[in-house]
Formats: structure tokens, C-alpha cells, sequence
């Protein structure tokens, strides 16, 4: 059975080696690719169904109801940020539907710091997929059909 993860943020579809963070880049925080969103107040969506087990200003993990981490990392280093251009819509143990909105995102604040907003979506921890499909074009619209869990 396939899991459909959605893209969170609209933009262009990045492998996650040009993600530039060495720790994402590299795979280890697991498989996945990343969104270069276009940049703006975006509402941010979520990329599946499940349950939130983590939600911070910039980061967000949804367990999904087979049993999948799925991590939207809004921009790289953007935990320095301290939650400025970021309003949560979520919070832990929530459960939430694929395409919800979880944060609004103010991209001005992480560009103005100098900082990338390009969006890794990944799964991580102990169960990890056999594989990943890429769904998607060049090009993606938030809420859009990124990659599927096989």
C-alpha cells in the first residue's frame, strides 16, 4: 500500500542533496525530497495524515496511521529564528488531515537573516519506507501530490 505525502509549501522540487544543510543533504535524517517555496506569507499545509508528535515554530513531525515519521523542516537553520515569521496553527498530539493548514510563514524574516527557506519533507526514524516515488514536476502546488511512501 502506497501513503501520498503532500507538498506543504508551494514551489520548485528539489532533490535532498542541494538542500543546503550537510545533515539533510546527506540522507541522514532520512529519505525524501524538498520544496524551494516561493517566497511570501505562505500558509503552510500539512503533507499527511496522522497524528502531530512535534510541533515547533519551524518544524513539524506527523506520524501517519501506518506508522510513518514525516518531518516538514521549514528552511535550514531557521530554529535561530526563535519562532519570528512563524505562527503555529498546531500543537502536539493533534490529529490532522492531509492538506490542513499547520503554520502560517512569513519567508521575509528567514531571508532577511539570510537564511534558506528551502523546505525538506522527509521520513524519519526507526520505520523507514522500502522506497520513495517522486510524485511530482518541477514545479509544485501546495497540497499537491510530492512523493509517495511504498
Amino acid at each position: 500500500m502506497s501513503i501520498a505525502v503532500y507538498a506543504p509549501v508551494s514551489g520548485t522540487v528539489a532533490a535532498l542533496t542541494t538542500v543546503p544543510d550537510p545533515v539533510f543533504s546527506a540522507g541522514i535524517v532520512g529519505p525524501g525530497w524538498a520544496v524551494d517555496p516561493f517566497p511570501g506569507g505562505l500558509t503552510v499545509l500539512s503533507p499527511c495524515t496522522g497524528v502531530v508528535k512535534k510541533a515547533t515554530p519551524h518544524a513539524y513531525i506527523i506520524v501517519t496511521p501506518e506508522g510513518h515519521n514525516v518531518l516538514v523542516h521549514l528552511g535550514v537553520d531557521t530554529v535561530k529564528l526563535k519562532g519570528q515569521g512563524f505562527l503555529s496553527l498546531v500543537g502536539d498530539g493533534r490529529e490532522i488531515s492531509a492538506g490542513q493548514p499547520i503554520a502560517v510563514w512569513n519567508t521575509s524574516v528567514a531571508q532577511k537573516a539570510e537564511l534558506s527557506i528551502c523546505t525538506p519533507v522527509v521520513c524519519m526514524g526507526k520505520m523507514l519506507p522500502t522506497r520513495l516515488s517522486l510524485q511530482a514536476e518541477a514545479k509544485i502546488e501546495a497540497g499537491k501530490p510530492l512523493f509517495t511512501i511504498d
